[in-house]
């Protein structure tokens, strides 16, 4: 991983593979996921966020048409983020020893599940507000210390969307 506040481009397809989600999608996502997600690296500038899976556990995955969800492997590179970086790409979630990487599985069930939500309907108030939220409470983000309002605020969109 670079350091400080750098980024650095570094290859995908030798130890993991990114997945490319475009914002409304990885939201959702991201809340269906909770706890279970990885690392998240989000591109604020291109509207996207990209999970690290394991390389070669994503290539023959199949999404909802014009959902806009890209694997990249080999031949690809990937802005990532030094831990400091607050600033255009940066660590929606910072990878740690036990979730650098997001079980495969898990990510692709929560995207199509997502890219469905997302194709059916328009962003409803209880998922603007939890983004409005995201947006500014980083213990929320990054799932590391979930404030009391947000927990409320996931539990008003889950109780909404997931049932």
């Amino acid at each position: 991983m670079p350091v400080g506040r750098t980024v650095s481009l570094r290859p995908a397809g030798q130890w993991w593979d990114a997945v490319r989600v475009p914002r409304e999608i990885a939201l959702v996502a991201l809340g269906g996921l909770g706890r279970n997600t990885g690392a998240v690296i989000e591109d604020p500038g291109g509207g996207t966020l990209y999970w690290l899976v394991p390389a070669g556990q994503a290539a023959d995955w199949q999404m909802p048409e014009g959902a806009r969800i890209a694997v990249l492997s080999e031949a690809a590179h990937l802005a990532v983020p030094g831990p400091q970086r607050t600033a255009g790409p940066h660590w929606r979630i910072p990878p740690t020893r036990s979730n650098a990487l997001t079980d495969p599985g898990q990510l692709h069930d929560a995207l199509a599940r997502a890219a469905a939500v997302v194709a059916k309907e328009p962003p409803d108030e209880a998922y603007k507000a939890l983004c409005a939220h995201y947006d500014e409470c980083p213990g929320c983000a990054h799932d590391t210390a979930p404030c009391t309002h947000g927990r409320q605020l996931r539990q008003a969109w889950v109780a909404v969307r997931w049932s």
